[in-house]
């Protein structure tokens, strides 16, 4: 090799060792305000189940900038960019030293501005240093720049090259350029002027596009675009709560805020328009009743996932409170708790299908007195648990919930996704079966899923299972996408499976579902003619709060299920028709929609699996005898043998009915009502027990009534058909069965006693 040859080789090796130093050395530096670049967010393109653009999240101060990955930029778009801001982008490496050269003659011969030399790379540093710096005016006539920004675009470009691609750096610069009007990126600014995305435009388009960076408020055409405002509530919480960012599945090199580009909701934005259209009808009609509000929440049964959410009437109205979501509000849910509680007590065999619970005047709690009332302020007598249930009956629910324990219901919510629900029934206590805690829609509709789901729960889910669908580069499967957003509750995803926890059993679950179903059940508390009826199979809950302030519907079919508020944010009660039919409209309107519009024919729901269904006396729930004028047919399990009727007997001829004495205080009440009826006075099994005053009792003087005001006293069980009673161990009187009784009302601590045979029962009671 000859000396010349040598040293070629030298100089070609000490320039490639100077460059790949030089590499290395940028590649090193520190570069802060690069790393808060890469972590800034983007707008989030947000789509239904059927791919309608819901919405485009506004950033801080409602700038859009949405994120599009390079190869999803068309080419024609990158070509005349490349050829509006840097024709030898591909061929240096940060810095144009032709360009440089070129701009020095130009400016210096014209003794003004007329060419530059910044290339895309320094354009993209200018952008990530003004983020970092908060400056303005990015774009501002080099003139009017200093000397040292620009070098330090070069230094930073430099950096840039050191760490990335030219593929990469196009790729940051067409997502960040500002085109004025609050949009950054190309997808942005395309949308914004054009109306169309960047692969819709034309090629003239494409070069107006390219020219507004240049000078925004000269270059820009008129804006030609409104963004869709869709299921603000709903996107809101998502928003809220980072279900849009999965920093580990969502990152790329140039993108590190873990935001994907675009999601799809499971939502159906046509049955989202219904329901608000049903929505504002409910409360046109409900203008005299004094309800300014309405939210409604839309799931399919089977995979959890959220179909429509309306959390006001209307999200724009600050008169309202329209922008208070009503899905996420906790109210009062009244009577649509008890479905829970039932199911709780047959899972536990506190009752049975063919229990008969007694509707009737009683005490409950300790201190001062609890005297549950229903609806209507009337007492039913003995009523079959199926129809305590779909009537909606509470001195039942909450005998029932005595029986349950509060602690072990409110245990039981909160595997059903109740939040804070043991502080709100310690705060109850028994109110708590007739709905007198907090509980919203988010959390009710999941929950009351369980009966058309066999028993198991599922939190509410809100993406389809191509959610992240448009990730940058090629590092996610098929395989992971589906499992891409699956948080610990279980709470996103879009599995058709049905997955979930069991909390009730099958059977426990279809018989509720039978229950909630049967029209003749809801007769007692509805009437015949009711809002609820359906064509197809479905079961519906409503409740209403204790002040009037809230009334609520539930409603479900095996596929679909719906929760309805209706009131006021402001707590103001509702005045005029306060029954729950006006939700329930609503819940069946959608429901009848989503079954119209299936396309399937509809399902039923099944039968348990180890019960049948035998024929009981309807008063007492009993194999009837041929004394029972009256008979249903009720479930009963397989194995299970009921003993004959006892309530119906054959005395001289004529049918006499023989209550149970925990009803002689409602006999005696409504004695005018009844013919052919008895209490059954054979002796009893179990030791006498005052019913009424309960123990610890609290009871108040009304000075206005004098001594009128009396205390009801009464008394069951016992071995002998006489008792003796003290009142602060002092006779007061002795009675016959039935053991009713008045006591007088004075102020201070008094004890009851009563003595029956060998048997006896104290209770302590207060007057003040």
């Amino acid at each position: 090799m000859t000396t010349k040859k040598k040293l070629f080789v030298k100089i070609v090796i000490a320039l490639a060792g100077i460059f790949l130093a030089m590499h290395f050395t940028f590649l090193l530096l520190p570069y802060h305000e690069l790393d808060a670049f890469l972590q800034k967010p983007y707008s989030v393109r947000v789509f239904d189940r059927k791919n309608n653009l819901l919405q485009i999240s506004p950033l801080q101060n409602g700038l859009r900038r949405e994120f599009v990955s390079i190869e999803k930029i068309p080419d024609n778009v990158k070509k005349e960019f490349i050829k509006a801001e840097d024709k030898r982008f591909y061929f240096h490496n940060g810095i144009d030293f032709i360009a440089i050269v070129r701009a020095v003659f130009q400016n210096s011969w014209n003794k003004k501005n007329v060419s530059g030399a910044s290339t895309i790379t320094m354009q993209l540093a200018k952008i990530i240093n003004a983020n970092f710096y908060n400056k303005e005016n990015l774009f501002r006539a080099s003139s009017t720049r200093e000397l040292r920004d620009k070098i330090s675009d070069a230094f930073c470009a430099l950096k840039l090259e050191a760490r990335f691609s030219k593929k990469q750096i196009l790729e940051m610069y067409l997502n960040s350029i500002p085109f004025g009007n609050n949009v950054e990126g190309v997808q942005s600014a395309s949308r914004l002027y054009f109306a169309k995305t960047i692969n819709e435009l034309l090629t003239n388009e494409i070069l107006v596009l390219s020219k507004i960076p240049r000078r925004p408020q000269f270059y820009s055409p008129k804006k030609n675009y409104e963004y869709p405002f869709y299921f603000p509530h709903l996107i809101r919480y998502l928003e809220q709560n980072n279900f849009f960012v999965d920093k580990k599945k969502c990152m790329t090199k140039t993108n590190k805020s873990g935001v994907p580009p675009q999601v799809q909701l499971s939502a159906d934005l046509n049955l989202q328009n219904f329901v608000k259209v049903c929505a504002s009808h409910a409360i046109y009609d409900a203008e005299d009743s004094r309800i300014a509000n309405i939210s409604v929440l839309v799931m399919d049964v089977k995979s959890g996932q959220v179909l429509s959410w309306v959390g006001s009437n209307n999200f724009f109205d600050e008169k309202s409170s329209g922008q208070i979501d009503g899905v996420r509000l906790k109210n009062q849910p009244g009577s649509s708790i008890k479905p829970f509680l039932y199911a709780l007590a047959l899972e536990k065999k506190i009752v049975k299908p063919t229990d008969v619970i007694a509707d009737v005047p009683l005490e409950f709690g300790d201190g001062e007195a609890y005297i549950p009332q229903n609806f209507n302020n009337r007492f039913n007598g003995p009523v079959p648990l199926r129809v305590c249930l779909a009537s909606s009956l509470n001195i039942p629910a909450v005998s029932i919930l005595e029986k349950v324990g509060v602690e072990n219901f409110a245990q039981c919510l909160e595997t059903l996704g109740f939040s804070d629900i043991r502080q709100i029934a310690a705060r109850c206590d028994l109110g708590l079966a007739l709905g007198a805690g907090d509980a919203s829609l988010f959390e009710m509709l999941p929950a009351f899923c369980v009966f058309a789901r066999d028993g198991k729960f599922i939190p509410l889910k809100f993406f389809n299972e191509n959610f992240c669908n448009e990730f940058v580069g090629k590092e996610f499967d098929g395989k992971e996408r589906k499992n891409i957003n699956r948080k610990k509750s279980g709470g996103v995803g879009g599995s058709k499976k049905s997955e979930g926890v069991q909390i009730f059993s099958v059977d426990t679950s279809r018989i509720i579902a039978d229950f909630l179903s049967q029209k003749n059940g809801r007769v007692l508390g509805f009437g015949r003619r009711q809002t609820f009826e359906t064509e197809y199979q479905s079961i519906f809950k409503t409740g209403t709060s204790n002040q009037f302030q809230n009334i609520t519907a539930l409603g479900a079919t095996p596929r679909y299920a719906v929760a309805v508020w209706m009131g006021n944010f402001s707590g103001e009660t509702v005045i005029g028709k306060t029954g729950s039919s006006l939700p329930a409209s609503v819940a069946k309107k959608i429901l009848d929609f989503l079954e119209e519009n299936d396309g399937k024919e509809s399902v039923q729901f099944p039968l348990p699996q180890n019960y049948k269904k035998i024929k009981v006396c309807q008063k007492s729930g009993e194999i009837p005898t041929s004394n029972c004028s009256s008979c249903v047919f009720e479930f009963v399990e397989k194995n299970d043998v009921l003993k004959k009727c006892s309530w119906h007997k054959n005395v001289n001829g004529k049918i006499v009915t023989y209550y149970p004495e925990e009803y002689q205080n409602w006999l005696f009440a409504n004695r005018n009502f009844f013919d052919d009826v008895a209490i059954n006075t054979e002796k009893q099994n179990v030791p006498i027990q005052i019913v009424s005053p309960r123990n610890n009792s609290i009871f108040y003087v009304d000075e206005n009534l004098g001594q009128s005001q009396k205390i009801s006293f009464e008394a069951i069980g016992g071995f002998e058909d006489e008792i003796e009673i003290f009142i602060d161990d002092i006779l007061y009187s002795k009675i016959s069965r039935p053991f009713l009784l008045e006591l007088p009302l004075k102020k201070g601590r008094h004890k009851c006693k009563v003595v029956c045979g060998n048997s006896q029962n104290v209770v302590y009671y207060e007057v003040r």
